[in-house]
């Protein structure tokens, strides 16, 4: 039982520390701009949101 207390507490602790990541994220800042070669590209995440087909 010790033992499966201990990897619960461990793989808790990884989670929390993975997810940290994304809570530190600040969307609302604009990425950099990096100058290409024909045109500017923007480095900024995306949300992406997807709706089905009709059958």
């Amino acid at each position: 039982m010790k033992i499966i207390a201990i990897s619960l507490t461990a793989t808790a602790l990884l989670l929390a520390a993975s997810l940290t990541s994304f809570a530190l994220a600040r969307p609302d800042k604009a990425g950099p701009v990096l100058e290409g070669k024909d045109h500017p590209i923007l480095l900024q995440r995306m949300v992406v949101t997807a709706t089905l087909l009709p059958s």
